[in-house]
Parts: structure tokens; C-alpha cells; sequence
């Protein structure tokens, strides 16, 4: 739920950025989708999803909420470093 709320807003967080700089906003926005959600995705299969399952045995709620937030983390992370040394450099289209 909440990854998918973040999505949203890094997706309008990118297409505003891009408006002001008067590049291709859908590109941009699409480009913030993809920059969140592939290390968000590659994170939680192989890292998250194995970690949880070894703690499963002990009952270690609070250790598993926040594994599970962690690909929530790392993809904002990933996608403000794209905004940051990419979006921000890019050149306006002729």
C-alpha cells in the first residue's frame, strides 16, 4: 500500500520537475515509475523475501515490517538520485 502510494507521488514529483524544465513530462514521470519500482522490486525478491522467511520461525513482527519497508526505502532512494543526476541535468528538447 504504501509503495504504491509512494509511486504516485515520486511519478508526479518527476512530471512537475520536468514540466518546469520543459523537457518531455511523461517520459519523465514514466522514468521516476521505473527508477522506483525496479530496485524496489529486485530488492524485495531477493533480499526481502528470503530475510523474511528466515525470521518467520522466530516471530520477529517488527524485524519484518521494516525488511518489508526497506524496498520501499531503497526505490525512493534510487529515484532521487535519478531526479538528482539526471532529470535535473537534462537539456530542454529544441
Amino acid at each position: 500500500m504504501i509503495g504504491g502510494i509512494v509511486a504516485v507521488l515520486i511519478a508526479y514529483w518527476f512530471y512537475r520537475s520536468a514540466e518546469d524544465r520543459g523537457l518531455p513530462i511523461f517520459h519523465w514521470a514514466f522514468a521516476g515509475l521505473l527508477s522506483f519500482y525496479i530496485p524496489n522490486i529486485a530488492w524485495s525478491l531477493l533480499v526481502s523475501k528470503p530475510w523474511i522467511a528466515s525470521l518467520h520461525m522466530q516471530q520477529a513482527t517488527f524485524a519484518t515490517g521494516l525488511i518489508n519497508f526497506s524496498s520501499v526505502a531503497l526505490g525512493l532512494v534510487c529515484a532521487v538520485l535519478v531526479r538528482q543526476f539526471f532529470l535535473l541535468k537534462a537539456t530542454r528538447m529544441q
